[in-house]
């Protein structure tokens, strides 16, 4: 099991569908940093543990509208 995961994204701009299709794969093959790009533009993500003790998703960068903060907002809520 590997712990980091990147895919990169040819052609045309990728929709959200297709981010969170990518997104998901990742967390379901258990990495805990993954980055995601698109040319100049990119979303990463990293699993953390906390001040508190807890373990979360951050995210950061932009790809389209898609932030990685709130992406990782809804991998922490179990949404995705």
């Amino acid at each position: 099991m590997s712990t980091q995961y990147s895919h990169e994204f040819t052609g045309r701009r990728p929709s959200q569908s297709q981010v969170v299709k990518i997104l998901k794969e990742a967390v379901k093959q258990g990495a805990v940093d993954i980055s995601l790009d698109w040319g100049e533009n990119w979303l990463r993500f990293e699993k953390v543990r906390g001040w508190a003790g807890g373990i979360s998703w951050h995210g950061y960068g932009w790809i389209r509208s898609l932030g990685g903060d709130d992406l990782a907002k809804q991998l922490n809520k179990g949404i995705l």
